[in-house]
């Protein structure tokens, strides 16, 4: 049974551990009773046999060590036929007796515990501050892992790739941005408005606190000569200026799988169709982010300069616009 319940405790599973744990002590418990209670009836069962064996040598049968009165012997004589100089005798010979049980009753006791010490059937008690283990409570144990989990969120929020308010940062991230994308032409300009997506909630925000990505975007606007454009316009009175493209960089330096790739989404706005959500996620410990983009259909060519890759912690998401002829 004992054998039993630690196999149950070492396989794990849904139970009670306490429970179990309490009725493997109290087995062993048990067991120990009973292993000492054969080792003392073992012991006693051997001093009675070397008793035997020491009386039968010296020429004593053990009904004279042990003398036990029969119906034919005198001691059931009647007391007026007993002299009266054998009734102290007697008196004497039976306090004798009596004597001589008590002190074989204490130094028979003396001898078990003896046994028993020799035989060390309770184990000693180690000092655990002499063995310089660490003990840990419950209590101490979750206090540790608290203050461990609070330093790595104050480590998270203190960050180089925090809040993009900071000055310093901002000029980095520009510096950044005109290295992957060269110097703003004159068709270019920043674009570095995202929607707020309001609340939002993930899987792994106990572990990692969400925090937003920094971006460095820009928006390609430009004139589109077709055919009505070049009836109704020229070069001194030009079109009004379209959007014809956007180059997205997000910064992901601190993501913690390196080796997925950032996903993004478009879904058309419910209140004007002409415009949709681009939705770009990353994971842990990024939070989701969305631009409101035109809708209109993408130039999937590397002709056209579309782009979409991970490389060092950037995500760059560069399109254009399809480009449709004028007909009448």
């Amino acid at each position: 049974m004992y054998k039993g319940i630690q196999a149950k405790l070492k396989k794990g599973g849904p139970i009670d551990v306490s429970y179990w744990e309490n009725v493997s002590q109290q087995t062993f418990v048990e067991i120990s009773k009973t292993r000492l209670r054969e080792k003392h009836n073992e012991i006693t069962k051997r001093r009675e046999f070397s008793q035997t064996s020491a009386a039968a040598s010296s020429g004593k049968s053990t009904s004279q060590l042990f003398p036990i009165p029969t119906s034919d012997e005198a001691d059931f004589k009647k007391p007026a036929d007993v002299p009266e100089t054998e009734k102290p005798r007697k008196k004497q010979k039976k306090e004798d007796v009596q004597t001589m049980k008590i002190v074989k009753k204490d130094n028979h006791d003396e001898t078990c515990v003896q046994e028993y010490d020799d035989m060390c059937y309770t184990p000693i008690r180690v000092d655990v501050i002499a063995m310089d283990a660490v003990v840990y409570t419950d209590q101490k144990f979750a206090k540790e892992i608290k203050e461990q989990r609070a330093t790595v969120i104050a480590s998270q929020g203190s960050s180089t790739l925090g809040d993009s308010t900071d000055s310093s940062r901002s000029i980095d991230l520009e510096e950044q941005g005109q290295a992957l994308m060269g110097p703003a032409l004159e068709d270019e300009e920043l674009f570095n408005a995202d929607i707020d997506m309001g609340t939002q909630t993930y899987s792994w925000q106990d572990k990692y606190k969400p925090r937003k990505p920094r971006f460095y975007n820009r928006v390609h606007t430009g004139y589109e000569w077709n055919k009505y454009n070049q009836t109704h316009y020229d070069q001194d009175n030009p079109p009004p200026k379209i959007v014809q493209g956007y180059k997205f960089n997000i910064f992901y330096q601190d993501l913690i799988d390196n080796n997925t790739t950032p996903q993004y989404k478009l879904t058309v706005c419910k209140d004007d169709k002409e415009f949709c959500i681009l939705k770009i996620s990353a994971g842990p410990p990024y939070e989701d982010i969305a631009f409101k983009v035109l809708n209109k259909q993408w130039e999937y060519s590397n002709r056209y300069s579309f782009k979409s890759q991970f490389s060092q912690g950037i995500f760059q998401l560069w399109f254009q616009f399809k480009k449709y002829r004028y007909r009448r």
